[in-house]
């Protein structure tokens, strides 16, 4: 008997299980293309040599780029002279990785090159993947970036139903998600890539007998825009949203410099950046109370005496009850252990308050121990959490002193500083309230021993901690009706609120001086130690590249 039918058969049944184990790497699909026609190179000429080389380049150099975090763009340029000369883009997905980018920008020349209706012998072209894109062109568009040089849309196979009103709702919610998160790319992230879901809890009946709960969206830049043009960019696209999508459950806009895409189904890898709710539909309209018509003559005449009366009355009544909130809101104002005004007595905390905001400045509710006292996490009577700063009996800061120097540093306001909500100083007691941050201070998570604790600060995080802090900085020195310096920024100065955002905080060491003078002595050191040596260091430096 011939045995070698029965190898070959399991042979072919082993590397069938074998290929089961190992799944392929993520496909790409052509979503679109557009070929300038106006223009045209002629088979086996110097600009399709040229065209080859370039696409070759952008899938190798876009798929080892050394932008980090990793992300596939490339430009490139080819040929010597015009016009045989070809600039070329090559972008990838954000969530894909470096040999998916190569694999989907290696298919350009299927597009490129092909024959039938494609793009062959065309010298412009716009080549859109679901995991990547190419522009290349006989011109140079690398040097004036505009969005509008290719503006490809296409919508989905299914429709919200119902009648107008839902089909709004649906775009409204798309538009919210879409705007969020190119914020998002735009100011929070260096790829210039986000993802994200808006869920609705009513859901949306669809043309297919559909519910949809959940909406995907996706947005994406070139990298190497900043952030303002990047957002821009975006925007423009998010304005054509009405005309282009109207109740469709999934679509795109493709432009070469940015581009946007929603659907009910996830079309990407990895996690969302955003997870929205959506707000419920608004209440429909009350049905007007009906009138009588009928009556004529004194009847009418009763009724419109009647509306009068009541206007009257009713007027009087609410001048009254103005009256008497004004009367007991000054009364009761006066009374309040807080006060949010500009006022500098409006500032001062009672000392009892404070107590039992803390429980008495339990051992459980301290958040740490700094230089100039310990802080503790307390609740205040109508459910505002706030941290207490207790400063030491033994600090050497006067009472005038202190008191002129919070009164002033209350009265900043900016998202990137700690807020300062009030004082507390009776005999020994000295207390500063400030909000609460969940998140600590940025040295818990910066040099953590838990790996965990430091999982918590990617990137993305990172760049907007640094980005945060920098601009609360900026309005210190430059933007604040008091000029301050602040002597003593480190990690542990740095609070995070529930968000990551950063906020600025422990303002004990500032110097402030006013707006006309640019610079200020001090006559002694203060502040950290490793932040004095790096301000020394970068003093030093400005010193010997100035002489």
């Amino acid at each position: 008997m011939d045995i070698r039918p029965v190898c070959a058969a399991a042979v072919v049944l082993l590397l069938l299980s074998l290929s089961s184990c190992f799944p392929p790497s993520a496909g790409a699909d052509l979503l679109e293309y557009e070929c300038n026609n106006g223009t045209s190179y002629a088979a086996n000429s110097t600009y399709q040599s040229n065209l080859r080389s370039l696409l070759s380049s952008l899938a190798a150099n876009a798929s080892r780029s050394s932008l980090f975090p990793p992300v596939g763009f490339t430009t490139a340029v080819v040929g010597a002279s015009i016009p045989d000369k070809v600039w070329g883009l090559g972008l990838c997905r954000g969530d894909t990785n470096g040999t998916d980018c190569g694999s989907c920008l290696s298919q350009v020349p299927d597009v490129a090159f092909g024959q039938g209706d494609l793009c062959m012998g065309v010298k412009e072209a716009s080549v859109f993947y679901d995991r990547c894109l190419v522009h290349y062109s006989f011109r140079d568009f690398l040097a004036s970036p505009d969005n509008r040089i290719v503006e490809l849309r296409g919508v989905g196979s299914d429709n919200v139903t119902g009648d107008a009103a839902a089909a709004g709702r649906f775009d409204a919610l798309v538009a919210s998600l879409v705007g969020a998160l190119s914020d998002w790319a735009a100011f929070n992230t260096t790829t210039r890539y986000a993802v994200g879901t808006m869920v609705s809890d009513d859901g949306f009946a669809t043309a297919n007998g559909a519910v949809v709960h959940r909406i995907n969206g996706l947005v994406q830049c070139t990298p190497d825009q900043a952030p303002e043009r990047c957002r821009e960019c975006l925007q423009a696209l998010i304005d054509e949203m009405p005309e282009a999508f109207n109740g469709s459950t999934g679509g795109h806009i493709l432009g070469v410099w940015c581009n946007l895409r929603f659907e009910v189904f996830e079309f990407y890898d990895g996690s969302p950046m955003l997870q929205l709710v959506a707000p419920p539909p608004a209440p429909p309209p009350s049905a007007p109370v009906p009138t009588d018509q009928t009556a004529g003559g004194n009847g009418t005449k009763r009724r419109q005496h009647a509306a009068t009366v009541s206007a009257i009355v009713l007027g009087v009544a609410l001048i009254l009850l103005s009256i008497f909130t004004l009367f007991l809101w000054r009364n009761t104002r006066r009374k309040l252990p807080y006060q949010e005004d500009d006022d500098p007595a409006s500032l001062l905390f009672n000392l009892q308050t404070l107590r039992r905001a803390t429980d008495n400045f339990a051992e459980e509710n301290k958040l740490g121990h700094g230089g100039f006292g310990a802080v503790y996490k307390g609740v205040l009577p109508h459910g505002q959490e706030i941290a207490v700063k207790r400063l030491d009996k033994a600090s050497g800061q006067g009472l005038k002193e202190l008191r002129n120097e919070l009164m002033s540093v209350a009265k900043l306001r900016h998202n990137n500083l700690t807020m300062l909500l009030g004082v507390c100083m009776e005999g020994q007691e000295k207390l500063l309230v400030y909000e609460y941050l969940p998140n600590r201070s940025l040295d818990t998570l910066l040099f953590a021993p838990e790996i965990e604790k430091r999982l918590l600060l990617p990137w993305e995080t990172r760049y907007r901690i640094i980005y945060g802090t920098a601009r609360g900085l900026l309005y210190l020195h430059e933007d604040s009706q008091i000029k301050i310096i602040h002597r003593d920024l480190k990690a542990g100065n740095i609070l995070l609120d529930s968000d990551m955002n950063p906020k600025i905080s422990d303002f004990g060491l500032a110097r402030l001086f006013n707006s006309e003078r640019t610079s200020t002595i001090t006559s002694q050191v203060v502040g950290t130690l490793y932040v004095i040596y790096l301000s020394t260091c970068y003093t030093s430096y400005r010193l010997r590249k100035f002489l």
